[in-house]
């Protein structure tokens, strides 16, 4: 009885300050929840860019040998497996129809290293491939990574000081038939077999270490004091082979085929090999234990096999070639064969890897040419920074 009618003005103007008043305290309220989810500003557009990205590089390449190609029941994965038969069978063909290869006393070090570390590959991909046949396989991997640095040094040791090695060719390459692998790159490969022996240790000592993101970190860190050593190792030029005219590359596929493998190599150092680490010390993408997952899937594996058959492999292809026990022909099939085997596992292990530290690693690497380390604790940092910011929206969300 004593409110007002709804025909008088001032209980009309009333209602309206209410309303008003109720949609204001909405409004702010909301716009609170909105900050606290979604910041704005340019940094939260990068940070869903970078993790939309990030959604995408687990999922593009998996499962990739499983799809199905032209032929009926022909996948990716068979064709794979057929590429690898082909190419280690011709290269025992070869070395069935020359035994004598192995038997002189001159070099035998290296003969009979290189031959050791042959066979131990060939179970390697036995184990993968076609039934396990490894129960330690960490002491597998750490066992190729000093097989491999001992075949590596007893080439600079056995063949080296001779005069056609001291001088090389007129630039790094095996492609070529005139090609001859020089004392440098021989010195060369042992410091990438010593970086193969480093990662794979991070890799397995991550995997033990699924919930402690600082332990990985700090050892992602320790991983590139070993660049700190690479002036005392030769650095051999590669792009004189496709840039410099009448410099190595004497074919227009030769010329292909390394530039080819110049991007192979930027695939490697920036995204499997610094990119890879950063990925797994932050979490592998998904927080702790993904990187104990990654070092034991099959298509890791077989990356990391394909990667130490290359390291060696071209080389004693371009021997059997200067030794008149293969043909160029031959060499090159086998080469591109290993190089759409050894690319195929590449994109498969990049589901494990972040774009932002492989991008910001490549990046770097032409911004600040031959800084590896300092490079390499940006690109650690800007990482562990994302990863907190990531964090901190999920709890917000």
């Amino acid at each position: 009885r004593h409110c007002r009618s709804a025909s008088d003005p001032s209980a009309q103007s009333d209602r309206t300050l209410s309303t008003a008043g109720a949609l204001k305290y909405r409004n702010i309220y909301e716009g609170v929840e909105r900050r606290q989810a979604f910041p704005k500003g340019a940094s939260f557009q990068i940070f869903e860019w970078v993790s939309r990205l990030t959604r995408t590089m687990a999922t593009l390449f998996h499962d990739v040998e499983a799809a199905r190609l032209l032929l009926p029941g022909l996948t990716v994965g068979r064709l794979l497996d057929g590429a690898l038969a082909l190419f280690f069978v011709r290269l025992l063909l070869a070395m069935a129809a020359h035994p004598h290869m192995l038997l002189p006393r001159y070099g035998r070090t290296h003969r009979l290293t290189g031959s050791l570390l042959l066979l131990y590959l060939m179970l390697g991909l036995a184990d993968v491939r076609l039934t396990p046949l490894l129960r330690l396989r960490g002491a597998y991997d750490v066992g190729l990574s000093l097989l491999g640095l001992a075949t590596a040094f007893s080439a600079a040791r056995d063949f080296g000081s001779a005069r056609v090695h001291l001088r090389g060719s007129e630039a790094s390459g095996i492609l070529d038939e005139k090609a001859t692998v020089s004392r440098s790159e021989m010195l060369e490969h042992c410091f990438y077999q010593l970086l193969n022996l480093c990662q794979v240790g991070f890799l397995y000592a991550s995997a033990a270490l699924p919930h402690s993101r600082a332990a990985r970190t700090a050892l992602a860190a320790a991983l590139l004091l070993p660049w700190l050593a690479r002036s005392r190792f030769p650095v051999n030029s590669f792009s004189a082979n496709y840039k410099t005219p009448g410099v190595g590359g004497t074919t227009p596929l030769i010329r292909f085929l390394y530039r080819l493998k110049k991007w192979q190599y930027l695939l490697y150092k920036h995204f499997l090999l610094h990119g890879l680490n950063v990925s797994v010390a932050m979490g592998g993408g998904g927080g702790g234990g993904e990187g104990a997952a990654l070092v034991g899937t099959a298509h890791f594996r077989l990356y990391w096999l394909c990667l130490n058959v290359a390291y060696v492999c071209e080389f004693f292809m371009q021997t059997l070639v200067k030794r008149g026990y293969m043909s160029q022909r031959w060499m090159l099939v086998l080469q591109q064969t290993l190089m759409l085997v050894s690319t195929a596992a590449a994109l498969q292990v990049l589901q494990a890897v972040r774009p932002l530290p492989a991008v910001l690693s490549f990046a770097l690497n032409f911004l600040r040419r031959g800084r590896e380390v300092s490079n390499g604790c940006i690109v650690i940092g800007a990482a562990a920074a994302l990863e907190s910011l990531e964090r901190s929206q999920g709890r917000g969300n």
